[in-house]
């Protein structure tokens, strides 16, 4: 099955207008998520959804354990390592420059995965990603909403299937619990200050930026149809040392990497193949 030899179908994209990113990224800021549609082309949402599936159906096609289950949806993880249209939409836009914007202009990459969720499967129980990050005490009932809270890592959560009803198991979030200060439990979310559970609701392309902090959960997937969710995953230039670093570095061979910026080439940790000075 020769994957590899098939071209990169990621387009450069474009990036927001300063006005419309100043309004996605103080809604990204507020409620901890931000909906961005019709991001990717028709043709990027079909080869992406289509090496998804030959990778997980075919697991000899990838390394041991990049396609296994996490609950009952399938997780194919690591997926720059293995064609070049994973690798290139981590520099698409308006993915890097909106990375940059939160992080910093050395931001890093940390991760990149598709979760695959057939029917009556997906990841539902509710949480935090990693670590409970800015914990409060009982006393103080939450982080004051004048402040930003700091953002050391994100995603961009890249919707490869309509996910436009409850049916299809899509995102569901409490917005605004990146505030809390605290962790949340994971088979009920309750509400922060009245607010309850939210679907993300999506179409094939569209895109949301999605702060981890956030109470969360995948819902179960209750229709007939596949669904689709691929994550591009930033952090801020330490982060690369904290997040998943060995998973991080591409290993693809430096001859699928040709014509690669010399940023992208960075975000993969392959400075070998930048041009000599």
């Amino acid at each position: 099955m020769e994957l590899a030899l098939e071209p990169s179908r990621i387009t450069a994209g474009t990036q927001l207008e300063p006005a419309h990113q100043a309004r996605v990224l103080e809604e990204f800021y507020r409620e901890g998520y931000a909906i961005l549609p019709g991001v990717l082309k028709r043709e990027e949402v079909a080869q992406l959804r289509h090496l998804a599936d030959q990778f997980i159906d075919h697991k000899e096609t990838a390394p041991k354990g990049y396609a296994a289950p996490v609950y009952n949806a399938m997780v194919l993880r690591c997926t720059q390592n293995l064609h070049r249209a994973f690798c290139d939409m981590l520099t698409r836009e308006p993915f890097l420059s909106l990375a940059e914007a939160v992080l910093g202009p050395n931001a890093g990459f940390c991760g990149q995965n598709v979760i695959r969720s057939d029917k009556d499967t997906g990841i539902s129980a509710w949480h935090v990603d990693d670590i409970l990050e800015f914990p409060l005490p009982p006393e103080i009932p939450r982080h004051d909403a004048r402040i930003r809270m700091p953002v050391f890592w994100f995603s961009f959560q890249i919707a490869l299937s309509d996910i436009t009803s409850p049916e299809n198991g899509p995102t569901e979030v409490v917005a605004g619990s990146h505030y809390s200060g605290r962790n949340v439990s994971k088979d009920s979310a309750g509400e922060f200050e009245g607010r309850g559970p939210t679907p993300i609701l999506c179409k094939a392309g569209d895109v949301y930026l999605f702060n981890h902090q956030l109470w969360h959960r995948g819902s179960i997937n209750r229709s007939s149809e596949r669904r689709y969710l691929m994550q591009n995953q930033y952090c801020r230039q330490w982060g690369i040392h904290r997040f998943s670093a060995a998973d991080a570095v591409c290993k693809i061979d430096g001859g699928d990497l040709a014509g690669a910026s010399p940023r992208l080439l960075k975000l993969l940790r392959r400075d070998e193949l930048l041009p000599k000075a």
